[in-house]
């Protein structure tokens, strides 16, 4: 009777000391304010890469799973990803939840030279045609949300002399980043091709680093931008298309 009451006491204190091994550590972030000097992790290659590492430290993660499995054990403070692979990835998960307010929220556009107005003319014209048509919607559901999509030039599409430089920061999924075969891929190379093809000319990529995509276009290396930072020190130096897309950089945290 004594060993089967010993073994019932070690029964219950393995128990209790399972419950209290799987309690999550207490959330520390209540706001984009509070990742100031925290350690934030994100998807390898992303865009919130960069803007982790302008207010903390970033840790680069391959998968969702381990990265949520990073924050539920304590190993980042926070993880920082656009909205709606943030809403995907938790939807099945437990025990982590997305702030009400983003680290950063922006439009996202493509900059034209300020003196080249007929471009920027035609560049709207074009956005505004794939708007209608519904393909910036089907690009954005399918480099966000894994949407069953492939974009085709239009069977009416023509192509005359010349071509349009297009600047674009490499190395950022989901917008711009290589294949595994070296093949350019993204939403903004995407958006790019079917600008262009509307347009009617060639398209050439060229790689910038994200923080030279505005004076690329104004100093006459590209004729178009995309994958940049809205910034008051662009104002001025160059024209703004309409909105392409909408960009939410989400905060998860432990509940």
């Amino acid at each position: 009777m004594k060993k089967v009451g010993i073994l019932v006491l070690l029964a219950v204190t393995l128990l209790l000391s399972g419950c209290r091994g799987s309690q999550l550590p207490p959330n520390t972030v209540h706001s984009p304010e509070d990742l100031y000097g925290r350690l934030i992790g994100v998807l390898e290659g992303t865009s919130g890469s960069r803007f982790a590492g302008e207010v903390g430290v970033a840790r680069a993660f391959t998968h969702g799973e381990e990265l949520l499995a990073a924050l539920r054990t304590g190993s980042v403070d926070a993880v920082v990803m656009e909205l709606a692979t943030a809403e995907r990835l938790i939807s099945r998960a437990r025990n982590v939840t997305i702030l009400h307010e983003p680290l950063i929220s922006y439009d996202l556009r493509i900059a034209v030279a300020k003196e080249n107005t007929n471009l920027l003319a035609a560049v709207n014209s074009a956005l505004a045609s794939l708007s209608a048509d519904g393909t910036l919607n089907s690009l954005r559901d399918k480099y966000f949300i894994g949407a069953d999509f492939t974009y085709a030039p239009p069977e009416t599409a023509f192509t005359r002399p010349g071509y349009l430089t297009v600047a674009v920061p490499l190395g950022f999924p989901p917008y711009a980043f290589e294949d595994d075969y070296g093949n350019l891929i993204g939403m903004d190379i995407d958006v790019a091709r079917a600008v262009v093809d509307i347009i009617g000319v060639d398209l050439v990529i060229a790689e910038f680093d994200a923080h030279e995509l505005v004076t690329a276009v104004w100093f006459g290396r590209a004729d178009l931008a995309l994958g940049f930072t809205p910034d008051s020190r662009y104002y001025g130096l160059v024209n703004f298309s309409y909105v392409y897309a909408h960009s939410t950089q989400a905060i998860i945290v432990r509940r």
